[in-house]
């Protein structure tokens, strides 16, 4: 990392930022020219490197958050949450998936500057507040989903009839039905039971399965 930090930001409201951006750069060092794309494929198209990422959690294209961070560590980048997103286990999958810190965007200025060059000389960043995220997603209350039971569920809770989930995913219908099954009952199991697809469907958004509502 050279003197001045390569910030790079992945939210989908580019004219607000512009406004933390400017008050970020009378408290943070930054290099000339900071890219904000909406979305994390516009982000990895414009730049190599960066020594920071912004990353808002609720993105206007219903990307996982989760998966966004884990896309921008494979990248070699550090990733900082900027987001209204208070959700715990959100947070603690974004977190599990390599993002170094979180600071809401209802927090001051000073705090972001700081979060800002913490991730950038390597440190994490995660006050008190937010130390809870971790505790949720260790919590044996947050079934721990394959990565196929994870896609159906994904595919299911969005809306999509068996038929298509299984088609989507690649396997026969009965197939899709047991993995679904056995979310059901990793919930049961879990004590949160979600029976139904409406249930089913606040569970992905409250687990970090599907992006957040609103």
């Amino acid at each position: 990392m050279g003197d001045r930090i390569r910030l790079g930001v992945v939210d989908d409201h580019p004219t607000i930022f512009a406004g933390v951006r400017a008050a970020l750069a009378e408290r943070v060092d930054l290099a000339p020219g900071t890219p904000c794309a909406a979305t994390v494929d516009g982000l990895l198209d414009e730049v190599d490197d960066l020594d920071v990422v912004l990353l808002d959690l609720r993105l206007a294209d219903d990307s996982v958050p989760h998966e966004n961070v884990r896309r921008l560590v494979e990248r070699g980048w550090p990733v900082l949450l900027f987001t209204q997103v208070k959700q715990s286990a959100v947070i603690g999958r974004c977190l599990r998936a390599g993002a170094m810190g979180v600071v809401g965007k209802h927090e001051d200025l000073d705090v972001l500057a700081e979060a800002v060059r913490a991730v950038a000389r390597g440190e994490d960043h995660l006050n008190a507040d937010w130390a809870s995220a971790l505790r949720a997603i260790m919590d044996s209350r947050v079934p721990a989903l394959t990565a196929r039971e994870e896609q159906v569920l994904r595919l299911y809770a969005a809306g999509l009839p068996m038929k298509s989930v299984a088609r989507r995913v690649g396997v026969a219908e009965e197939t899709a039905k047991e993995y679904l099954a056995r979310v059901k009952r990793k919930y049961v199991d879990a004590g949160r039971p979600a029976r139904t697809k409406t249930e089913l469907y606040h569970r992905a958004v409250e687990d970090g399965h599907l992006p957040p509502v609103g």
